[in-house]
This record gives structure tokens, C-alpha cells and sequence, in this order.
């Protein structure tokens, strides 16, 4: 790019020095619209152009460099971090916010200050990793502030305290701790580890969910992970070492029917029960004895009901939805579904029928104590009752209205009469139904 721009001088008529071109070059991190730019205002007063003139010309104005994560990393933990400016430091942390803390955080045991000179018990160096731990953890507390309560004005302050002060302290050579580890900075390993703790605590809620909808069983999450989750792991995974296959498989299916529990669950319970240094919980079972319980499973799913996840009482709700029935928990066939919903039918009237009585009751007792006002104030009243369910198996029968000093909640066949009786028809009168 400075051969280019020294052509580009020399047809304008400028006399520039190599050395301030490439100077030039480096400054406007390769822009060439800049530096021709830069050139050309500088032509206005001068012939002759040095490497101070463009060093003086650019300090003011320069490129804003879009450097990487890594490449401010870099930087700031250089052997020439030290000498960088207040401002250089801010710019450096503030580049990429989220990712250039998480990178200071995974890296930074691994540097040896510059500063302590000689340390042979490596005392020193203990003592600046601790300070730069204290400071990280400072500004995690005030990253908190700025993610959860939108306190951005805590911006300069956080980055002061998970980038600029670590840095301070620790920047020097790097050096790897593990035999055959690169060197070079490591990417944010918190990324990673916070996925699968979402994944693994979603997991949990759905284990946790189906034990609660089975109801043997009212522990909370926590308890469920700690106390529970090795017990269920032995009941689920002994018997298929140790039993024959048929007897093993026929334990363990039914006390998954218990529980509520499903084949998802029971990998839920795997995954969650394995530890680095520890062999896998389904070491030792044969694989033809994994495959029957996965057939006896499936064979069972086609006649398995469990509870629904609304049955379950949550904090925050008084009860769980009434209208909400047993869900099939796996896929079953076109007889069991017209059966289900069948069912469904059935709770869905005897729901509404519910909710009628309720409100025929509610309603009553209103209309009673309305009346009851309003003959008190002498004020006759001429309204029509409806009267419930004569048993749980009558039907509603429809009331009459009749006409008289008083309301009457006798109940009449369908139909108008007049006067108190209401024992004569009108001819041709239709029949309400």
C-alpha cells in the first residue's frame, strides 16, 4: 500500500518519505480512501511530507481500529500493556463487552506477571492471581447490576473490574499449566457450561413435573436432585445387572408406571448421575436386555395413562384447571384415541353440569334474597324459577309462568296458564321445549 500511495504522490507532485507512508498505512488500518484523503490535506500546506507531519497529523484523527476479542486480549496481557493509556485500556475492554471478561476470566491464571521479577516459591505470583480473582468477581457482582437492573451508567466500572485491573496485574508472558496444552488464549469456556446447566435444569423440571403428577411423591427440585436422583438411578439400572431379563425388565417397567416416569426420564436420570472420573451408569447391562426393556415399554405405552402436567398444583395457583383430563404419554393407537376421547366427552358434560348447578345455586340464592327486599318494602314481584336436578340421573324439566298474587316455585308442566292455578291450556298453544 506505500508503493501505491508513493506513485500517487509522486504524479500530485508531493515529495513523501517511505517511511511516513508506511506510517500512513499502518494508521488507517488499510484504508486507502482515507490515507489518499489525509494526503490531500496535507498537500494544501506543505510539499515536503516527514514522518512527524503524518504521526502529528494522525494523532488527532484516526482510524477507530475493529480489532477481535482475542487481538484486545492480547494487548492488554502484552508485555507493552503496562504502558498503554487509561483510555486505550477502556476502549481495548470495551471492543466487544460481553465476550473480552469471559476471555480475561478463562485466561488469565495462566500469565506470569512481568512485574514480580524473581519468585522462586512463586509466592508473588499467587498473591496477583488472588487480587485479579477478587477483582473479577467484583465485576461480575456489578455486571448483575447491568444486565438485571439496566444500570448502564455501571458500564466503565464494570469493565474496569473485569478487564483493566486483571490485566494490570497479571499482563506478562504466558505460559501453559497442562502438558500438552497450546498456547494461545483460550475461548470463554462459561458459554459452554451455562448451555448445558439450562439444558440439564429443563431437563430436571420435566422429571421433577411427572413425579409430581404421579402423586407418590411431593419433594421440590432441589430435593429431588440431591437426595433422590442416586436411589433412582440404582432402582432403575440394578436389576437389569443383576436379575434375569424377563423378571429385570418387569421390575423396573412397572416401578417407571409408578412414578410416572418415561424412557426420556429414565436417560434424564442417566445423564444427570454422571460425573469426570466416574464410568457410566449403564456400564454392565447387556444391550439384548436394554432392547427388551425398550420393547416392554413401548408395549405397555399403548394402554399407559398419566397424569397431565396441569394437574399439578403450582406455586401461585389456588388449584389445578378441573377441565384438564389424563394425557396419553406416548402415541397409541386409533382405539385408544376414539376411547380417550370418549372420555374426554364425558368429563367435558359432566364439567359444564357442574358448573350449571353451581351457578343455578348461586343464582337462586341471589334471586331469594332480592325477593325477600323487595316484599319487605311491599313490592309484589312476579318471577320465574327454575328448579334443579330432581336427582343425578332426571333430566331438567322445563317450569311454567303463571300469573298470580305470589311467586311460586311449583313446578308445572310445560306450557302457559293464566290465573293461580295454571291448570288450563290454551288451545293451539305451542309447547315450549
Amino acid at each position: 500500500m506505500a508503493k501505491r500511495l508513493n506513485q500517487v504522490a509522486s504524479a500530485e507532485g508531493l515529495q513523501v518519505n517511505e517511511i511516513a507512508l508506511e506510517e500512513l498505512a499502518e494508521r488507517v488500518n488499510g484504508d486507502m480512501r482515507m490515507a489518499l484523503n489525509q494526503l490531500q490535506y496535507m498537500s494544501l500546506s506543505m510539499s515536503v511530507i516527514n514522518y512527524d507531519d503524518v504521526r502529528q497529523r494522525l494523532q488527532g484523527s484516526a482510524k477507530d481500529e475493529d480489532i477481535s476479542p482475542f487481538t484486545a486480549v492480547d494487548k492488554l496481557f502484552g508485555f507493552s500493556g503496562g504502558k498503554l493509556r487509561m483510555d486505550e485500556r477502556i476502549d481495548l475492554s470495551m471492543s466487544d463487552p460481553d465476550l473480552v471478561p469471559l476471555l480475561i476470566q478463562e485466561n488469565y491464571i495462566n500469565y506470569r506477571p512481568s512485574s514480580i521479577g524473581k519468585d522462586d516459591n512463586g509466592m508473588k505470583r499467587m498473591s496477583l492471581i488472588a487480587r485479579a480473582a477478587e477483582s473479577i468477581a467484583d465485576g461480575d457482582i456489578i455486571n448483575v447490576q447491568i444486565r438485571r437492573y439496566r444500570q448502564w451508567q455501571l458500564s466503565q466500572t464494570g469493565s474496569l473490574s473485569s478487564c483493566i485491573i486483571p490485566a494490570a496485574l497479571l499482563h506478562g508472558s504466558r505460559e501453559t499449566l497442562e502438558q500438552g496444552e497450546r498456547n494461545f488464549n483460550r475461548f470463554g469456556g462459561w458459554l459452554g457450561k451455562n448451555s448445558t446447566a439450562g439444558k440439564n435444569l429443563r431437563l430436571l423440571e420435566d422429571l421433577h413435573v411427572h413425579f409430581l403428577a404421579s402423586r407418590e411423591s411431593n419433594m421440590g427440585r432441589e430435593m429431588l436432585r440431591l437426595d433422590y436422583l442416586t436411589v433412582l438411578l440404582k432402582q432403575l439400572t440394578d436389576p437389569l445387572r443383576v436379575l434375569p431379563k424377563d423378571e429385570a425388565v418387569e421390575k423396573v417397567v412397572e416401578f417407571m408406571n409408578v412414578y410416572s416416569l418415561s424412557q426420556d426420564d429414565m436417560d434424564t436420570i442417566v445423564e444427570l448421575s454422571k460425573f469426570q472420573g466416574h464410568g457410566n451408569p449403564l456400564d454392565g447391562i447387556p444391550s439384548t436386555v436394554k432392547a427388551a426393556l425398550t420393547r416392554a415399554y413401548k408395549e405397555e405405552s399403548k394402554s399407559r395413562m398419566v397424569r397431565a402436567a396441569d394437574l399439578v398444583t403450582l406455586p401461585g395457583k389456588k388449584k389445578a384447571l378441573k377441565k384438564r383430563v389424563a394425557a396419553i404419554l406416548e402415541p397409541s393407537d386409533d382405539g385408544l384415541r376414539e376411547e380417550n376421547g370418549d372420555v374426554l366427552a364425558e368429563s367435558e358434560e359432566e364439567n359444564s353440569s357442574d358448573t350449571e348447578d353451581m351457578e343455578g345455586t348461586g343464582n337462586g340464592e341471589k334471586l331469594q334474597s332480592e325477593l325477600q327486599s323487595l316484599n319487605s318494602k311491599g313490592i309484589q314481584v312476579e318471577v320465574e324459577l327454575k328448579c334443579g336436578k330432581e336427582s343425578s340421573k332426571s333430566k331438567k324439566t322445563p317450569t311454567g309462568r303463571g300469573k298470580g298474587g305470589s311467586a311460586s316455585t311449583e313446578k308445572k308442566p310445560a306450557g302457559r296458564g293464566r290465573g293461580s292455578s295454571g291448570s288450563s291450556e290454551k288451545p293451539g298453544a305451542k309447547r315450549k321445549r
